[in-house]
């Protein structure tokens, strides 16, 4: 992947570099949308939530459906689309479960191991290198995340279980898109994602069917924009550097999350979560770093 470029870009900065800037965008629209996702009403079934995310955020992809066509669904690893649409689902059905029956923290701190899921997923299926110096800048970032979470003393729950089996299915989609992103556009794994997942989950949400007030009507759409520009990044990330090197930036969504929660929330940081945001950006400061000795090196 290192002899593709994006015009002026690609002449100065590694194709990682690009991809870790697409997945710092990835982090802020996320934390964006999650923080819309609090100002919801608690009355609201997640399945609705869920489907109203994809078919807003389909709204607002429809003009690249309608200029695609259906040439934009051409494929020949529909399995693979599938597959990934699947991994999304249950990824986001396991989540909503473990975050309504395990504390905050606790069900935060462990959404966050998803970086080292996808890690090693990545080692085992796309045959990724992965150094020394990188696993300690993944560890290191994750322990940042406890710093600032401070998670309760994990029991093996049910939620607990569930939590990591979310994570697992999170990081084989991650896996999916990677090798889609080998032999497919961007459009077209978006095109999949979201009318697939629109009319899967759109066939719950049918039978549990409640419209939401105007104003959630209103986030649900912001939602909706957020969802499918992080998508966006995310597809772009993914087709610039290897998925072992961009899941440690994961964790910088917790520290968009601290300005999100202050300027809309007034939410104080406290001191273990500054803490831990310094080590998160410790974290994904080091792994740039070593690209960038690593480009410098091989030049």
């Amino acid at each position: 992947m290192s002899g593709i470029r994006i015009s002026t870009l690609g002449e100065v900065f590694s194709p990682k570099i690009i991809g870790a800037g697409f997945m710092l965008l990835w982090a802020l629209s996320f934390s964006s949308a999650m923080a819309f996702a609090k100002t919801l009403s608690p009355d609201i079934d997640s399945v609705i939530i869920l489907f109203m995310r994809y078919f807003f955020g389909l709204i607002i992809f429809s003009p690249f459906v309608f200029q695609a066509g259906f040439k934009g669904f051409a494929t020949s690893r529909p399995l693979l689309h599938l597959m990934r649409v699947m991994c999304v689902g249950l990824a986001m059905g396991c989540t909503y479960y473990a975050y309504r029956n395990l504390p905050l923290a606790l069900a935060t701190s462990i959404g966050m191991t998803g970086p080292l899921f996808t890690t090693l997923l990545s080692m085992l299926f796309l045959k990724d290198s992965v150094s020394l110096p990188k696993w300690a800048f993944i560890l290191f970032g994750y322990l940042g995340v406890l710093v600032m979470v401070r998670p309760h003393e994990v029991t093996l729950s049910l939620g607990v279980w569930v939590e990591l089996l979310a994570n697992l299915f999170a990081a084989l989609s991650i896996i999916c898109v990677k090798s889609l992103s080998r032999t497919e556009s961007t459009l077209t794994i978006m095109l999949y994602a979201n009318t697939v997942t629109t009319l899967l989950v759109g066939v719950l949400a049918f039978s549990l069917w409640e419209t939401p007030e105007n104003s959630d009507l209103i986030a649900l759409a912001v939602i909706g924009g957020l969802g499918v520009f992080s998508q966006f990044c995310s597809v772009s990330a993914l087709k610039f550097a290897s998925p072992s090197y961009l899941a440690p930036f994961e964790y910088t969504r917790m520290v968009f999350a601290i300005p999100v929660g202050y300027l809309f929330f007034q939410e104080v940081p406290t001191l273990w979560i500054i803490m831990g945001s310094f080590m998160i950006v410790g974290a994904t400061y080091g792994l740039t770093r070593l690209e960038v000795s690593h480009r410098s090196t091989n030049q």
